[in-house]
């Protein structure tokens, strides 16, 4: 039996052979790879995550803070206002006492006396 080059022998159902496939070991660092995107995105997800955390509760310990400096700030502009017009007051009754034009004025409103000059005036009707 001569055999030709195009023509195979047929299959016997002995012969027939299935391939087997061979599994490949799962290589660590390409199933790594694989979830790499997915871990990444996590990981800045959950650091994202955290620090909106603590920025929240940051300015929830804040605000009522900042409430109370600004009521703080509030009397102090008030109690500034108070002392302010009390040392404008009490400017004018400095300038007043020590003016030596007005000194026989002050001494006259306080004391009663009045220089011999003056002369008492009592109307009568």
């Amino acid at each position: 039996m001569s055999r030709s080059p195009s023509r195979r022998p047929l299959p016997t159902s002995s012969s027939k052979r299935i391939p087997v496939r061979r599994q490949r070991r799962a290589d660590p660092l390409r199933r790594l790879a694989r979830h790499t995107v997915a871990l990444e995105l996590s990981a800045r997800l959950g650091v994202n995550v955290l620090v909106l955390s603590v920025a929240a509760v940051s300015l929830g310990r804040l605000v009522p803070y900042l409430q109370t400096q600004v009521q703080q700030l509030e009397i102090a502009r008030t109690e500034l206002a108070e002392a302010e017009a009390a040392n404008t007051r009490l400017r004018a009754d400095f300038d007043r006492y020590f003016d030596p034009a007005q000194a026989g004025r002050v001494i006259q409103e306080q004391t009663g006396y009045r220089s011999r000059s003056e002369r008492q005036v009592v109307w009568t009707d």
